[in-house]
C-alpha cells in the first residue's frame, strides 16, 4: 500500500483534490497532517476524502499526541471507521511541528506509552493504526504496545533494515510501514535534488540530532547537523521558506540530504524502494511537502510501485 501524506497549508491546496491526484497517479489514498496552524484539520477533512473519493485508505499523518487526548482520538477513529469500514489509516506521534508551534514539549516516552495503551484498548482493530517512531526507544515501544509502526528513519536501507528488525524483535508480527520523502529527478549537478529537500531538510536533521548513533552520524558531521536542524523555522514548515538564515555547512546539508531524501530518476527511486520492500516494509507514505513532488507524481508512484514489488 502507498499513500501520500498531503501536507499542504489550508487554502493552497484542497485535501479532496490532492487525494483525487493521488489515486491518478496509482497511489492508495492520502495521509493528512497535523498541525492547527499550518493545516486544516486531519479528522474533518478524513471525512471529507473518504466520502468524495474511491482510496483504499486515509486519515491522520501524524496525529500529535502531544496536542490530543487519545481517548478524543479513539473516538473520532471508531466513528470515521463506523462510516467507513477498513479504509481508515491513523497514524500517531508524539508531535513535532504541532507542539513546537504552540509552545509545548511533546510528551514523554512514558506518557506516550500510557496514550498508546488507551489507544489500543479503544480503537478498533478493523482501523489500520500506526504510531511514527524515529529511534530506537520509540519504535520498540511502539511496535510493543501499538502492534503497528509508522518507520520514519530516513532512506538509508541500513538503517531501515535494522528499524524494521528493531520492530520486529518486539513484536514478530507488527505490521511496519515507512515515511519516506521521495522524488523523481534529473538533474546531475543535484539543484533539483537540493529545491525538494528544502522544505523538510531542518525537520530530518533534528532526528539525527535527537539520535546520532543510531543514525550513524559521523562525529565530524555532528555540529554541523545540528546547525541544519537549528535553521529551520516549523512556522514555515513544507514550505521553501522554512529554511531560516544561518551559517549552515554545505557537507552537512548534503549529508542530512542523502540520508533522509530519495532522490534521482524513475530507475534509481525503484532501486532504492526495494530494498526498503527487501527489509521487510509493508507499505509507504510518501512525503507530499518534498519540493517538486506533485509535479512528478506519476513517476514516482509508478517507481515507488515496482521498487516494492521488486523487493
Amino acid at each position: 500500500m502507498i499513500v501520500l501524506n498531503v501536507a499542504r497549508p489550508a487554502g493552497e491546496a484542497d485535501p479532496v483534490e490532492l487525494a483525487g491526484a493521488a489515486l491518478a497517479a496509482g497511489l492508495d489514498g492520502v495521509a493528512l497532517a497535523d498541525s492547527p496552524r499550518l493545516f486544516p484539520d486531519c479528522l474533518v477533512e478524513t471525512e471529507r476524502v473518504l466520502s468524495a473519493t474511491p482510496a483504499r485508505l486515509a486519515g491522520p499523518c501524524v496525529l500529535s499526541l502531544g496536542l490530543r487526548h487519545p481517548a478524543t482520538v479513539a473516538g473520532a477513529v471508531r466513528t470515521l471507521e463506523a462510516h467507513h469500514p477498513g479504509r481508515v489509516l491513523t497514524v500517531v506521534g508524539r508531535g513535532e511541528s504541532s507542539v513546537r508551534n504552540e509552545g509545548l514539549a511533546p510528551p514523554s516516552l512514558r506518557a506516550y506509552e500510557a496514550a498508546l495503551d488507551v489507544l489500543r484498548e479503544l480503537v478498533p482493530a478493523s482501523a489500520l493504526l500506526l504510531g511514527a517512531a524515529s529511534g530506537p526507544r520509540t519504535i520498540a515501544a511502539t511496535a510493543a504496545r501499538l502492534g503497528g509502526v509508522l518507520i520514519d528513519a530516513g532512506a538509508d536501507p541500513t538503517i531501515v533494515g535494522k528499524a524494521v528488525a528493531l520492530a520486529r524483535s518486539a513484536r514478530a508480527d507488527v505490521p511496519v510501514w515507512m515515511f519516506v520523502r521521495a522524488v523523481v529527478t534529473d538533474d546531475e549537478n543535484d539543484a533539483d535534488a537540493d529545491a525538494a529537500a528544502a522544505p523538510v531538510l531542518g525537520s530530518c536533521a533534528a532526528r539525527l540530532v535527537r539520535a546520532p548513533d543510531w543514525f550513524d552520524v559521523p562525529a565530524a558531521l555532528r555540529s554541523g547537523v545540528t546547525a541544519v536542524a537549528e535553521a529551520h523555522d516549523y512556522r514555515r514548515h513544507g514550505t521553501a521558506d522554512a529554511r531560516v538564515a544561518g551559517d549552515v555547512p554545505a557537507e552537512a546539508d548534503r549529508f542530512v540530504r542523502e540520508r533522509f531524501v530519495v532522490t534521482g530518476d524513475r530507475r534509481a527511486v525503484a532501486e532504492r524502494f526495494a530494498a526498503f520492500g527487501a527489509a521487510g516494509v509493508d507499505g509507504v507514505v510518501l512525503a507530499g511537502a518534498v519540493g517538486g513532488v506533485l509535479d512528478r507524481l506519476d513517476e514516482l508512484g509508478r517507481a515507488v510501485r515496482d521498487g516494492l514489488r521488486k523487493g
